[in-house]
């Protein structure tokens, strides 16, 4: 069974929210943290395109892990308006040449409103080429946030492959399960999914294909979210689907 983390971030931050010890700066350094906790591949960002800007951090990104095959590359976006990281054509050629299948969105860090009107000409290529968009449920944009930000973002693209991240650990199913049913390339992550039963029962109503395995290393440790998938009650089959294949069949999907 492959495990692929899909929520990961690489270096060292400058105001630590966890002890300074647990964050990692060498690839190598996160390929030995996978390998003992028994996960094979990892959707890896880098903690400067959230504290600096995209510009800077998705290129150091790829500078760092360029000779690691296991560690899939992924980038940050910036209102096209403002020029930082070219035309919506400009940037999908860049991640054309550098091997970039998945884009984060940080409004919230990068001030900007995660909105059609600022996003609508790159939304529509990602629809096209079906690049996902990870958002974590901490972000807030327009004066609204998490899940209430994600459906409005939902609303107005539908065809948007979207992962949600980093939900709360106390279940917030009641926000994020009436999404599922209506957006059908609306996805969530396991990072925090620590709810009694809730991935049992999550994939006896949906199915496992709406969730992907993710840690949300280094705020959280890897270890927590892959032994709560591991001993989640669902088929082996399911769980070969959550840890790793749902997120290869989407990255398989994605046309650049």
């Amino acid at each position: 069974m492959e495990m692929f983390d899909c929520n990961v971030c690489l270096g060292l931050p400058y105001a630590p929210s966890v002890p300074p010890d647990a964050y990692i700066e060498k690839a190598e350094d996160l390929l030995d943290r996978m390998a003992f906790c028994g996960i094979n591949q990892a959707l890896v960002r880098h903690i400067a395109m959230e504290e600096e800007s995209p510009v800077v951090g998705n290129q150091l990104l790829i500078r760092e892990i360029a000779s690691f095959d296991r560690l899939e590359p992924s980038w940050a976006i910036l209102p096209p308006q403002t020029g930082e990281l070219g035309t919506p054509d400009e940037l999908v050629a860049r991640m054309k040449t550098d091997g970039v299948r998945a884009l984060w969105a940080f409004p919230s860090k990068h001030h900007y409103l995660l909105t059609g009107t600022t996003f609508g000409g790159l939304f529509e290529i990602m629809i096209q080429r079906r690049i996902p968009l990870f958002v974590s449920a901490k972000e807030r944009s327009n004066g609204i946030e998490g899940f209430a930000m994600i459906e409005a973002l939902l609303r107005d693209f539908p065809k948007l492959v979207l992962v949600a991240t980093d939900h709360g650990c106390w279940g917030e199913d009641r926000l994020f399960r009436p999404l599922i049913e209506r957006y059908e390339h609306f996805y969530i992550d396991t990072s925090r999914y620590e709810l009694a039963g809730g991935i049992r029962d999550f994939c006896d109503r949906y199915g496992p294909h709406r969730m992907l395995f993710g840690t949300g290393f280094p705020e959280i440790p890897m270890g927590g979210a892959f032994l709560t998938l591991l001993h989640a009650e669902i088929s082996d089959q399911a769980k070969a689907a959550v840890f790793g294949g749902n997120l290869q069949r989407l990255l398989r999907e994605v046309r650049l």
